[in-house]
């Protein structure tokens, strides 16, 4: 196998020098400055050129797209936090079940629901769990 230099990346020059040579020629960067000032005048003159409206009606094209995208993401984003606490309060009310049926003393546990019941502002248990309310 032929070593090749740490810096072509494992790739020969080609074959054919003639035909890599020529495509070099061809694709070579211009060394005349006055090309890259010419580039730089005929860009600017076009960005000139434009109406302010150009650039908004690029921007309308692509709205409807974009507040779709932003719904869906939006609903994808709540689903997943709805599922996340359906699962986290599944796990409570198995946790609590088992704690129940395990025989433990209730003055050793405290176990609370994330249900519809308000808890009064002193009572202790509310500081336990900060989503209780």
């Amino acid at each position: 196998m032929k070593d090749f230099k740490p810096r072509d990346h494992g790739r020969s020059d080609g074959a054919d020098a003639d035909l890599s040579a020529l495509l070099r020629a061809t694709y070579a960067a211009p060394r005349d400055d006055g090309y890259w000032a010419g580039l730089e005048q005929r860009v600017m003159s076009r960005l000139n050129d434009l109406p302010i409206t150009a650039w908004w009606s690029v921007m309308s094209e692509w709205r409807t797209a974009g507040a779709v995208a932003a719904v869906v993401a939006l609903l994808l984003a709540g689903g997943t936090v709805v599922r996340e606490l359906s699962i986290e309060q599944s796990a409570r009310e198995i946790a609590a079940r088992a704690a129940i049926e395990s025989g433990m003393p209730s003055d050793d546990a405290t176990l609370s629901f994330r249900g519809g019941k308000r808890l009064p502002a002193d009572a202790p248990e509310r500081y336990l769990d900060p989503f209780d309310y």
